[in-house]
């Protein structure tokens, strides 16, 4: 008889009934274990041997033995009940929040700036949580959270979206990385009027950031021409990194880029861009998701203490 038959001619807890008389060869002592009053678990006993036809237990001086067709229902049954202490295993798992997955969607800059350390500070923490990381451009980025492809999106200086809700997580400052032999490291602010005629190197103006950094430049009288345009900021870092001009960035790319010999510098007007964890609007973040965004915004909030405090002062 297997586990799918049984199923079907006796639900579980009839079948736990059997097995704590089984177990306890008494009514009472299974009525005892399941916290039932002894008559009840005498009339289910009746009430299973009716329905199967044949009789389940003799008694024995005052105990219940259990019949050779009991003791093969019980152990062709057993399934049934690993298979349910699995389930309630997972929920209590899901409960406690130590199993689960997160899908997270963010742009180059964070991806290198700030994910790296958090998702591995969260594996070691969660080792059952299945994590995934997909880096894109800022509208895929976007869209990949409201096509429900990623729980949650890291963005900077992101745009509204009919579909979803922005969680501020800091702000960041915009500033200039050059050589610490460069005249601009020993300026308390870099303003665009230091950066004219410079090689400069810069997000391109076909994005939001480039198009504020546009802005400000114009304020000043002065055209945002980059030598060199890049789509995400630890690009631009990077090529100063290797030794070619200066950078007009994100605070976080910036320090990311660091080496000895350089240096970075606050850059004025003082220009902030967003960063946020995207959501979607009509659906309610899980737990893990919660707790994830959580430990982004305690690393961000961490890292960003430590880049302002090594940025206060000029060289030199």
């Amino acid at each position: 008889m297997g586990a799918s038959i049984i199923a079907d001619m006796l639900n579980l807890r009839q079948l736990e009934i059997l097995r704590a008389v089984v177990q306890y060869r008494t009514t009472v002592g299974a009525a005892e274990r399941l916290g039932m009053s002894q008559p009840s678990i005498s009339n289910t006993i009746r009430h299973i041997e009716t329905v199967l036809g044949f009789p389940l237990f003799e008694r024995v001086s005052n105990r219940l033995a259990p019949t050779e067709e009991a003791l093969i229902l019980l152990e062709e049954s057993e399934p049934l009940f690993l298979l349910r202490d699995a389930v309630n295993q997972r929920a209590a798992d899901l409960r406690a929040g130590r199993i689960g997955r997160i899908r997270v969607a963010s742009t180059a800059e964070i991806s290198e700036a700030v994910l790296p350390r958090v998702i591995a500070d969260y594996a070691r923490d969660y080792p059952r949580i299945q994590i995934s990381l997909e880096t894109r451009p800022l509208d895929s980025v976007l869209q990949v959270v409201e096509n429900g492809v990623a729980d949650v999106a890291f963005v900077i200086a992101a745009y509204e979206r009919q579909a979803l809700h922005y969680e501020l997580v800091h702000d960041l400052r915009a500033v200039c990385l050059c050589d610490e032999a460069d005249p601009l490291a020993r300026l308390e602010v870099v303003t665009p009027k230091d950066l004219a005629e410079r090689p400069m190197v810069g997000p391109q103006v076909a994005n939001r950031i480039g198009l504020m950094f546009a802005d400000s430049f114009r304020a000043n009288g002065l055209d945002y021409r980059p030598s060199i345009e890049t789509r995400f900021m630890n690009a631009a870092a990077r090529i100063v990194r290797e030794g070619w001009g200066v950078a007009l960035v994100d605070e976080l790319s910036a320090f990311t880029a660091m080496r000895p010999g350089l240096v970075v510098r606050p850059y004025g007007p003082d220009l902030r861009f967003d960063l946020s964890a995207a959501l979607p609007r009509t659906k309610t973040p899980s737990r893990q998701t919660q707790r994830f965004i959580k430990a982004f915004r305690d690393r961000v909030v961490t890292r960003i203490a430590e880049v302002r405090a090594a940025s206060q002062r000029p060289q030199g």
